[in-house]
């Protein structure tokens, strides 16, 4: 018993390490790409300030200090897409990752056909997988929309009050703010776990239990 016992603490660990590496992966990735985006989008504004990609630009600048059109502004959508997109990255599938470990074995799908080794397909954890989008969404609205409270910009951001035709009972306020972020929070939740339901459903199609 302390043999199997020593096993399957070694195994955990090793687990939760392969997390910790694969949350940084997964943010520097997911960073850079976001920085490349908004370092594009910067760019092309400047050729185009009336097209597309100025009013996205213009709209993103609101929340993203220095981001706009050109080189300069394009370099600071860089800075912040990879600070922004790397960090909630790495929320997200930090918090997904850790309650995934505790159901290791019921998640992970197992195509026992081949020879060699089996191939392994995880499934995804509604639950778990919406209460870290959900979170870090809920999250993410109440810090921005607060942050144009505290800049004095919140009456002219008519971007942001266009939420309010999504998110009834938001507003550019903190009361408002908190509300936005309770209704984004269920939809993103809802949509998660609809999203999981089908995936897993295609797992289990492709590689059936027991097979």
């Amino acid at each position: 018993m302390t043999a199997l016992a020593d096993r399957l603490d070694a195994d955990l660990s090793l687990l939760r390490a392969t997390l910790r590496v694969n949350t940084l992966i997964f943010a520097a990735i997911f960073g850079l790409l976001a920085g490349l985006v908004l370092f594009a989008l910067g760019l092309a504004a400047g050729r185009d300030a009336g097209g597309h990609a100025g009013l996205v630009v213009a709209l993103l600048g609101v929340f993203l200090p220095g981001f706009g059109r050109g080189w300069l502004g394009a370099l600071a959508g860089l800075a912040w897409g990879a600070l922004v997109g790397g960090l909630l990255a790495g929320g997200i599938y930090r918090i997904h990752g850790r309650a995934v470990l505790d159901r290791i074995d019921e998640l992970v799908a197992l195509d026992a056909a081949r020879d060699d080794f089996p191939a392994a397909v995880l499934r995804l954890d509604g639950p778990s997988l919406g209460l870290a989008i959900g979170a870090i969404g809920a999250l993410g609205l109440v810090v921005t929309t607060n942050w144009l409270v505290l800049r004095g910009t919140a009456g002219e951001s008519v971007h942001a009050r266009l939420l309010a035709q999504v998110l009834p009972g938001y507003a550019v306020d903190p009361v408002g703010s908190l509300i936005g972020a309770a209704e984004l929070f269920v939809l993103l939740y809802v949509f998660c776990f609809a999203l999981a339901r089908v995936y897993n459903r295609i797992v289990d199609i492709r590689h059936p239990r027991g097979r």
